[in-house]
């Protein structure tokens, strides 16, 4: 009897140390959030301490968001366009609950139960891993509101680190997709509608890239020469989009886009090249370049930022 008890003691120690251990490496936290925030003055600092004496690590513009994890006396603590830091709370509005983009984040433990509800009494429909990616498209109460595979659930803010600027933030390259100043761009929120939204511009970049090379012609709309109109027509078409022929017509069309909101597939515009006015557009492909059938190159990748682009940049607009 002795033996059995002991033999029992001793399967019990290592099934609860066993467990332990599991329970440990179940999920990494990291900082709950508790508020979302957005900056409700012309600028904003974000310090390294909670002090006007704190180094200054970055200057948020009015109505960037902040993601606000913990406070210290009249000081927030923030992380800012992915750097943690400290913004006064007198020039934030906070938020417990908000529709927000804020892009892809990372599951930073294994066995995250993805929720129907914030809250740990909501049923669990999903689990997730380490290095999971879930897009956050809102926050309620300490949890996000994610799209995760086929489904939308949430999951605790601690258990999901960021990895992009939110998509309103000037710094962003990306736009939202949903929501925009806390209302809905009129696009509703669904796997389907994100798989769609990243699955066309990386189509329209792809299949841009394969006329690399392509010579310029003067009227041309392909496959074997195309001018500038023709070429983005062109690939748009072989997508599913119709678009009007000529450049004067289709800056017209779609939505303007600064131009630190450009995405991949979205149109960009010249001006007073060959001609006054706008009489050049290509298609941008992401890090800064676009692609486009240039009269003397043909069918080639230019960089934005250089100094023949920068003078004769005029606009750009999205239709995706």
């Amino acid at each position: 009897m002795k033996r059995t008890i002991r033999a029992l003691g001793i399967l019990l120690m290592i099934f609860l140390i066993g467990g332990g251990t599991r329970i440990r490496a179940h999920a990494k936290s990291g900082p709950i959030t508790t508020h979302i925030a957005t900056v409700n003055a012309s600028s904003l600092r974000l310090r390294s301490t909670p002090s006007t004496t704190g180094t200054i690590l970055d200057t948020a513009p009015k109505g960037d968001y902040v993601i606000v994890t913990g406070k210290t006396g009249s000081w927030y603590k923030v992380n800012y366009d992915l750097t943690t830091g400290y913004m006064h709370q007198d020039y934030l509005k906070t938020y417990t609950t908000r529709n927000v983009e804020l892009g892809y984040g990372s599951i930073t433990g294994n066995g995250v139960n993805i929720r129907s509800g914030p809250g740990t009494s909501s049923p669990v429909i999903a689990r997730a891993d380490t290095g999971d990616r879930a897009y956050i498209i809102g926050f309620n109460q300490q949890w996000y509101k994610v799209i995760f595979g086929d489904l939308i659930g949430y999951v605790r803010s601690d258990l999901l680190a960021l990895t992009e600027i939110p998509y309103e933030n000037r710094a962003s390259t990306k736009a939202p997709l949903f929501f925009r100043d806390g209302t809905s761009t009129g696009v509703s929120p669904s796997p389907n509608a994100l798989r769609a939204e990243n699955g066309i511009r990386e189509r329209i970049v792809t299949h841009a890239r394969q006329y690399l090379g392509t010579p310029y012609l003067w009227g041309g709309d392909g496959p074997k020469g195309f001018d500038c109109s023709g070429f983005v027509r062109y690939v748009f078409a072989q997508n599913g989009i119709s678009l009007p022929r000529t450049t004067t017509e289709q800056v017209k069309v779609g939505t303007y886009l600064s131009k630190d909101r450009l995405r991949p597939g979205d149109l960009v515009f010249l001006q007073n090249t060959y001609r006054t006015g706008v009489s050049h557009v290509g298609i941008y492909i992401g890090d800064g370049k676009m692609i486009h059938a240039s009269s003397s190159k043909g069918v080639t990748v230019s960089d934005l930022s250089s100094g023949y682009y920068i003078r004769h940049y005029h606009s750009a607009r999205t239709i995706l």
